[in-house]
């Protein structure tokens, strides 16, 4: 099927190859496709792109999407030290909601090529919430921190070149390819978890959000 791309569809693809694993149909709302009121329209061209051969839709179960106002933590060098319980309580208490029915988009292997990303596809089921959290935190990033949001660097996809980021999400450089922070998304963490998160970043001075 041949399809003319928009810009606005040229986005969604290097969102979907270069940023993040997947999309939920909001996500593509606040990311300016439409009215967040009416989404038949964004719905109308992503089945258009699906037939295109360059995204897929799923139905997954997912739980849902939490708010993102602000991290659990923002640290930066220089900083005094973080309350890993309190921070483990916050994150054992927001996932407790059941997983319902939810509508997601993620790009082929197709796609991922054309933009010299790996090759995408539906993530396994243990990581379908986080791949969704840290795609509204990047949604977030586009709409408060236009700017910043330019600089986000999927780390996964990157090569293994600093073993100070390797497993965590995200990392945000300026205009210059300077290093600002890591942005991590956490799961159900314990304290000790939070712990070993902080003192990694803490060690190689690396500034860090937890959401």
């Amino acid at each position: 099927m041949s399809l003319a791309l928009t810009d606005r569809d040229l986005d969604l693809l290097a969102t979907l190859t270069l940023r993040v694993r997947m999309l939920a149909l909001v996500h593509c709302g606040e990311l300016g496709w439409s009215d967040l009121r009416n989404l038949a329209p964004t719905v109308k061209r992503l089945e258009r792109l699906a037939k295109a051969g360059l995204i897929e839709s799923h139905l997954i179960n997912a739980r849902p999407l939490l708010p993102t106002e602000q991290p659990l933590v923002a640290w930066r060098p220089g900083d005094g030290p973080i309350d890993a319980e309190r921070i483990s309580q916050q994150t054992q208490a927001r996932w407790n909601a059941a997983a319902h029915p939810l509508t997601v988009y993620v790009a082929t292997s197709r796609t991922a090529c054309l933009y010299g990303g790996t090759v995408r596809g539906l993530p396994p089921m243990e990581r379908r919430d986080h791949e969704l959290r840290l795609a509204s935190v990047y949604v977030h990033y586009r709409r408060r921190l236009p700017t910043e949001a330019i600089g986000w660097i999927s780390i996964p996809d990157l090569p293994i070149t600093d073993e100070r980021t390797k497993g965590f999400d995200a990392c945000i450089h300026d205009d210059n390819g300077r290093f600002v922070r890591i942005v991590h998304c956490a799961g159900r963490y314990g304290p000790e978890h939070v712990e070993r998160l902080h003192q990694r970043c803490q060690a190689h001075d690396l500034p860090y959000e937890l959401w």
